[in-house]
Parts: C-alpha cells; structure tokens; sequence
C-alpha cells in the first residue's frame, strides 16, 4: 500500500516536471550544479593544503627575522606579491600560501 502511495506521488511529481517544463531547465543546470559541488569540496582540500601552521613558516616565506616590525611585515609582503601574484605571471599556489 505504501509503496503504491510513493510511486503515486512519483508520477505525481514527474508529471507537474514535465508539464512546467522543469526537467528541461533542471537537465540544463545538473552539470553546473555538480561543478559547484566539485569545486566547494576542491576548495576545502586544496585551503587545508596551503595553511601556515606556525609564526616561524610566515617568517621564513616573507624573508624575515621572528621579531620585526610591522612595517617591515607589510614592506615584505607587498614585494612578494608583487613578485608572485597570478595577474602577474606568478604561481596562483605561492599567491594562497602567501
């Protein structure tokens, strides 16, 4: 009985999709919308990849001594953007990990 009442409300369901032309437009966007959740998931992967997991790493990717000052800090890295930003010609994974 139960079973009956699912398929039903299947053909149901099937039947409106078809009648308001909704499964034409959901065929059209089910490639975007599994790119979009391929590319949250890549996303996820690839931020756990480039973190910094301590103060001496960020030292050492800027040039510097644990211990300088601010200015130093923004000089440094404004130079190595610069250098290595992705509209520049630089690598998009040295641009993430600065």
């Amino acid at each position: 009985m139960i079973l009956i009442l699912i398929i039903s409300i299947f053909v149901i369901f099937i039947g409106l999709i078809v009648k308001f032309k909704l499964l034409g437009y959901i065929l059209y966007l089910l490639p975007y919308i599994i790119r979009h959740i391929q590319n949250i998931k890549n996303k996820k992967s690839n931020s756990s990849k480039t973190e910094i997991f301590d103060e001496k790493e960020a030292y050492e990717i800027l040039g510097l001594n644990i211990g300088d000052n601010i200015d130093q800090i923004e000089e440094a890295y404004r130079e190595l953007m610069k250098k290595n930003h992705p509209d520049s010609g630089g690598s998009e994974y040295i641009a993430k990990k600065i």
